[in-house]
């Protein structure tokens, strides 16, 4: 007997989508549904030094009221 028991299911091996994020009808930015989120996103992707923007900060749309990452100054 192994270690390790390995059972062949019949799982579907179809391709697995991943769902795309929201985007906004206007400006086709990404839409984040809290400023929190948004922040975080921008923290995170600001953290990476080779490819990290200047300055990325978040706003609230005026027309789909979601949240969007702009690097332009206020």
């Amino acid at each position: 007997m192994t270690k390790y028991r390995h059972f062949d299911r019949n799982w579907d091996n179809g391709e697995l989508h991943r769902e795309q994020p929201k985007t906004c009808p206007v400006s086709g930015k990404k839409m984040y549904p809290t400023e929190r989120a948004a922040s975080a996103t921008a923290n995170h992707r600001m953290s990476d030094q080779q490819s990290a923007p200047p300055t990325l900060r978040s706003y609230k749309c005026q027309y789909c009221v979601a949240w969007h990452l702009t690097s332009k100054e206020k």
